[in-house]
């Protein structure tokens, strides 16, 4: 806003005036009444000053003038680029009243009768140019509201003449995208039947009530605008009191909310439902069952909870891609919803049929059953979806056939609310999965005996990491020929504080479902460059460790950052670390796989291949894999010396092995004929009982201290 101090010289004045005396006279009292005063001796002066000297606070402008007279310049600078809104006082010794008018038509604000009264002078214009900022600032103010009418995408309209004339802003023609013409004809029912039907009664009664009874209302509803698109609107509407304290109007704001309505409905549904399949999420489940539950107390029905979990879903994504397997998931979610009858599903109005069926994980889901009487109810729900499920599937043109382990647990006999229910049912689906798969089962107590003992082993193990309960035991890996220790495996074990040593094939998979194998493979990290520094500073024989990355750590994206800290935190060179790998952990992403091990092998580790020939028939990728070592399984060593398939695939992997330029170590030696039958073949490095049982870290070094033993 702009405020005028008149005790500093500042507000700044043209006179336009032919006569040289008068003008004169004028901008002197001017002036000495702490003016700045500019002078023009004829219209067209005056204009060239209007649009090359402005903006000014206010003209005085004489009427008779030669050439151009008062009238038709104040037409022109109401039209200049500094004239539109600048008070003009015309100067004029006309006193009839055609001529004030022709003055007002012609844009004057005011005028001052000759002759002029030199003393009120100042006065007039001083209250003049307070006058014109006062209007001018209200007119900046009515702009930034209309700015702000336009970014915020609303209008204002008014009721009035008791409800029989509706008039609206230009702001909100936008908004109901209406035309002048039709503004200019339209009466308030027309506007009134944009609003949707559903809604339309409400927003009359509203208005109304505004109008009879001075009462305001807020509300959001629907509209369908002149142009025939719909839209979310929200109305504010109150009524307006006069100075005799009577209610003369209704004044209201319509703003469209579409795209903030529309990104809440966004937002809800990312809160809610699951991305990939348009399901409920785990979260949103549980609100929509609760209701569900508590009509089955009321009807004194039964419930029962489903729990649905893919069997060997990772080789599905292993074998077709994650984005082939997010198609399946899709695809499987469908067969849910439509093998169940509606009659059957719990139903919310919030999420319609699909309510009751959810996608809890990766790849699984649950449904609640409602009016279930017995378990034969709920087991012909399940024969039906596991029938569903098992129906072959075309990806690529291969054909899947797949399998699910159901849990079932019913309401109210096994849980009072959707979270038991919900877990008692995973933990029927886990029986039936340890059961052999394809198949369903019921929840019974032993299963959550199970399930607890379950839970504390994984307490324990959690523990285990953070309070030191953990060991690294070594194997030696030898040369056969003269016995000398080429390398190490590092293997870890549980010392548990009560149960003493705990078995690796009880608390390795533990720690995969439980998602503790990413904490465990780091502390072996950890661990190991630790044990290797020790020895170096013992001034032992230095022997690269190989140490198995767990899938998770693999596929972290801080697999460097931590290796390259480890190195300098223990002054180690990657020559040191062996990272074994297994067949199926790389061919889950064989693309991501690939740039993973050439970002290894760039750093300078050495990368082994654990497992070769379990996992996948995966030679045709072999070449892709930037590796260094091959291991032969244990599986094909214990009966390889005899001969058969067992031999040829020792032999042709140690083939493999020499044609890639990579080293090959066969594990599980354990007698003099499998090492005998490696060694002639041409793997000399060996791994095995026969050479040494693995063994706690200071043993080990006895063993790096002690002259090779030649077991050959």
């Amino acid at each position: 806003m702009t405020t005028l101090n008149l005790d500093k010289p500042g507000p700044r004045l043209l006179i336009i005036d032919d006569d040289h005396l008068l003008r004169g006279m004028a901008a002197n009292t001017l002036r000495h009444a702490g003016f700045d005063v500019c002078e023009a001796e004829d219209g067209f002066q005056g204009l060239a000053q209007v649009e090359e000297q402005g903006p000014f606070d206010l003209l005085l402008l004489d009427v008779m003038m030669p050439d151009l007279d008062g009238y038709e310049v104040c037409r022109r600078v109401r039209q200049a680029r500094h004239g539109e809104r600048v008070p003009v006082l015309m100067l004029t010794g006309l006193n009839d009243s055609a001529s004030i008018e022709l003055a007002y038509e012609a844009g004057a604000t005011d005028f001052i009768s000759k002759p002029i009264n030199w003393t009120l002078l100042s006065h007039r214009v001083r209250y003049s140019v307070r006058a014109g900022l006062a209007i001018e600032s209200a007119m900046r103010s009515r702009e930034r509201l209309e700015r702000a009418h336009y970014i915020a995408n609303m209008g204002s309209w008014e009721l009035v003449d008791d409800g029989a004339r509706f008039l609206c802003s230009p702001e909100l023609m936008r908004v109901l995208a209406a035309s002048p013409a039709v503004v200019a004809r339209a009466q308030p029912e027309e506007f009134l039947s944009l609003v949707a039907d559903a809604d339309r009664d409400t927003v009359r009664t509203l208005r109304q009530t505004a109008l009879q009874e001075g009462k305001p209302y807020q509300l959001t509803f629907a509209i369908q605008r002149f142009d025939g698109v719909v839209r979310t609107v929200f109305e504010q509407a109150a009524t307006v009191i006069d100075h005799n304290g009577r209610q003369v109007a209704v004044e209201g704001i319509t703003q469209d909310i579409t795209d903030r309505v529309e990104a809440e409905e966004r937002i809800k549904r990312l809160a809610h439902y699951d991305v990939l399949t348009g399901l409920p999420n785990r979260q949103f489940f549980g609100e929509l069952v609760a209701p569900a539950l508590d009509r089955s107390t009321r009807l004194g029905t039964g419930c029962a909870m489903v729990y649905v979990d893919m069997d060997r879903f990772k080789s599905v994504n292993d074998a077709i891609g994650y984005a082939q397997g997010d198609t399946v998931l899709r695809l499987i979610s469908a067969r849910l919803k439509s093998s169940v009858r509606t009659s059957d599903l719990a139903m919310d109005g919030r999420a319609g049929q699909e309510s009751m069926v959810s996608r809890v994980g990766a790849n699984a889901f649950t449904m609640l059953l409602v009016d279930i009487d017995d378990d034969k109810q709920a087991a012909l729900v399940a024969d039906r979806l596991l029938s569903a499920i098992a129906t072959p599937i075309t990806v690529d043109g291969r054909e899947l056939i797949l399998t699910a382990s159901i849990g079932m647990a019913l309401y109210p006999r096994d849980a009072a609310d959707a979270e038991g229910l919900t877990r008692c049912a995973e933990q029927a689906a886990y029986a039936a999965k340890s059961a052999g798969r394809a198949q369903y089962r019921f929840f019974d107590e032993a299963m959550n005996v199970r399930a607890s003992a379950r839970l504390a082993r994984e307490s324990d193990l959690r523990r285990a990491i953070s309070e030191g309960q953990l060991r690294l035991h070594y194997q030696a890996k030898v040369d056969a020929a003269d016995g000398a220790i080429v390398g190490a495996e590092a293997l870890v074990r549980w010392q548990h504080p009560e149960r003493g040593m705990v078995s690796p094939g009880e608390f390795i998979p533990l720690a995969e479902e439980s998602g503790l194998i990413l904490p465990l493979t780091d502390w072996v990290l950890e661990t190991a460059c630790a044990d290797i520094r020790r020895r170096a500073d013992l001034g032992l024989q230095p022997v690269p460790v190989s140490v198995n990355l767990a899938s998770p750590s693999f596929a972290d994206d801080g697999l460097r950052g931590q290796l390259e800290a480890l190195l300098a935190r223990y002054h180690l060179t990657p020559s040191c670390l062996v990272l074994e790998v297994t067949e199926s952990l790389l061919m889950s992403d064989v693309e991501r796989a690939v740039l993973r091990l050439q970002e290894l092998r760039e750093l300078g580790f050495r990368v082994s291949l654990d497992d070769f020939g379990t996992g996948y028939s995966s030679l045709g990728y072999l070449k892709r894999f930037p590796i260094d070592e091959l291991k032969i399984d244990r599986s094909f060593v214990t009966d390889a010396w005899k001969g058969g398939r067992d031999g040829a695939i020792a032999v042709s992997v140690i083939a493999l092995g020499r044609v890639f330029g990579l080293h090959v170590v066969a594990e599980g030696v354990e007698t003099m004929a499998q090492s005998t039958f490696l060694l002639a073949h041409g793997c000399p490095h060996q791994q095995g009982y026969l050479f040494a049982k693995p063994m706690p870290a200071d043993a080990f070094e006895a063993m790096l201290a002690a002259p090779p033993k030649q077991v050959i």
